[in-house]
């Protein structure tokens, strides 16, 4: 079963984001700070990460998490889209905070390159 970590500093829209990734079989931990980010990831068997944008100390926390696991795919989440150039090398995908819930869940699959709930082999 496929662990991700969800980093995010509004409640609201992490709320929903995990209940749907449980319920498509996926362990969910929480962080809301580069903090408990780094704790949960430093911790845990992560295998992806959802990163909001305009979380302070995004592009921190994803600079971080690539120097431990340079593999690991992290999506990127944006009121709108788009990374800054100099930071794309961080993310593996970026979506809206508008795309619909499945579209998070197929990218999730694509970066994983697995089934749903299931980490690469």
């Amino acid at each position: 079963m496929a662990t991700i970590l969800c980093i995010d500093d509004q409640t609201y829209a992490l709320a929903a984001r995990v209940e749907w990734l449980r319920a498509h079989g996926y362990v969910v931990f929480v962080a809301g700070s580069v903090e408990a980010a780094l704790d949960a990831f430093l911790t845990s068997p992560i295998d992806a990460a959802f990163l909001d944008c305009h979380m302070p100390g995004a592009f921190l926390v994803a600079g971080l998490l690539k120097r431990i696991r340079p593999a690991l795919p992290i999506i990127m989440l944006a009121a709108y889209c788009g990374v800054p150039c100099h930071q794309q090398g961080l993310v593996s995908a970026c979506l809206g905070r508008g795309e619909p819930p499945a579209s998070l869940l197929h990218t999730l699959q694509k970066v994983m390159g697995g089934a749903p709930g299931q980490a690469a082999a």
